[in-house]
């Protein structure tokens, strides 16, 4: 697999040194890297595929994602439960609410409520950290602490899209690709 790099220089976004996350994207055999407020190398595919609209590896994720329901220890941490949905240890962006931040500067945020199977869709809590969590289609996500009987559980499970919204009173931002830095 050829592996294709375009770094426009880090990104410090904080006093501590954090570094820019990386976008992937597949086009065919190769696996293109790049940062997220810059465009793809030409030849590569963005992460959404232009002929159906789904996201590749979005099976696999959905089935990481239902696996995790039921499960424990994910207390405020939606956007680490997304990125290990998305086989990933951690998100790479210090909250939710970054990560939305990046992806909108990116141009990989969307504002629509029709978010393909496997997309991480944002709300606004009126927090400095947001939420995240993984559409897994039929109008259901996967998210953390919405269910919880008391604060510290931080349980997942699988609820309607709009419950986020109605129970937490936030404000859908919309829906991105995985994005997760190398």
């Amino acid at each position: 697999m050829i592996i294709k790099v375009a770094l426009a220089g880090a990104l410090l976004t904080s006093g501590i040194g954090l570094v820019a996350p990386l976008a992937v994207a597949a086009s065919g055999g190769d696996t293109c890297i790049s940062t997220p407020t810059e465009a793809a190398l030409p030849g590569c595919r963005a992460p959404v595929g232009a002929v159906d609209g789904s996201l590749p590896g979005a099976e696999e994720a959905v089935a990481r994602a239902l696996r995790l329901v039921g499960g424990h220890g994910y207390y405020q941490l939606c956007a680490r439960l997304a990125a290990n949905i998305w086989g990933r240890p951690r998100a790479g962006y210090y909250s939710a609410a970054e990560q939305w931040r990046q992806m909108v500067v990116s141009g990989n945020a969307h504002r629509d409520r029709k978010p393909p199977v496997g997309a991480l869709v944002f709300w606004d809590t009126g927090g400095v950290f947001g939420h995240v969590a993984v559409y897994v289609g039929d109008g259901r996500i996967v998210s953390n602490d919405i269910g919880d009987e008391f604060p510290g559980e931080g349980g997942v499970y699988l609820v309607d899209f709009g419950l986020i919204e109605s129970k937490w009173h936030a404000a859908y931002l919309g829906w991105a690709p995985p994005i997760y830095s190398t």
